[in-house]
């Protein structure tokens, strides 16, 4: 009976221990699984813009990999972003926050083209000039030295990326094909008039420069 006694409890302790183990597995696949929102970038948003409801949007993440994400869209749209967020990118809470424009500086738009753009992206720095076409010969006005490009915008109004995104099997096309129909700069009061003027007759042209020139 004594060796009975001990083969029975073996098998019991047995089937406990499997009892036990397949539970704890069962709770962390469950844990595995559960998933929770997580606001997720839906297309580039330069450094320093207001984040738009439409540039990201809430989709589902494992619990176990979302806890230093925003959970809420209304958390993200109205901020400010600290830094450029491209698309398929996670929004955390430091990167986020509130971002006042400089006291004294506006931001205007101007309409452009290929070859008067300068190809800029959010971040790049500029100097404007006001083409005269009125004389035989162009003359060139620079408006404004060092303005700093906030938005750069295409056709469709879309933000335009520096980072070109490119799916499963897809070659880059050149530069070219990204080209800004509007570019949003930082200027200051005083010379936003003039600016405002010269991009309404479509007379502006835009030199990239280095921003310690």
């Amino acid at each position: 009976m004594g060796r009975k006694a001990v083969i029975v409890a073996c098998l019991l302790l047995a089937a406990l221990l499997t009892f036990l183990i397949t539970r704890s597995a069962n709770v962390k696949y469950a844990e595995l699984r559960k998933t929770v929102d997580a606001v997720k970038v839906v297309q580039f948003i330069p450094a320093g813009s207001e984040i738009r409801p439409d540039q990201v949007e809430a989709v589902k993440v494992p619990s176990v990999i979302a806890k230093d994400f925003v959970t809420d869209v209304n958390q993200v749209a109205g901020k400010a972003a600290r830094v450029s967020l491209v698309e398929g990118q996670y929004v955390t809470p430091g990167v986020i926050g509130e971002i006042p424009r400089r006291p004294g500086l506006v931001e205007v738009h101007v309409p452009v083209d290929l070859s008067s753009s300068a190809a800029v992206f959010a971040g790049d720095t500029v100097d404007i000039f006001a083409i005269d076409r009125s004389q035989q010969v162009v003359n060139a006005v620079k408006l404004y030295q060092g303005a700093k490009v906030l938005h750069s915008y295409d056709s469709n109004g879309a933000e335009l990326s520096p980072v070109e995104k490119k799916g499963m099997g897809q070659v880059a096309g050149p530069p070219g094909m990204r080209v800004p129909a509007s570019v949003g700069l930082e200027v200051t009061k005083e010379a936003a008039p003039a600016i405002v003027q010269a991009a309404s007759q479509k007379r502006i042209y835009l030199v990239k420069t280095n921003p310690a020139d």
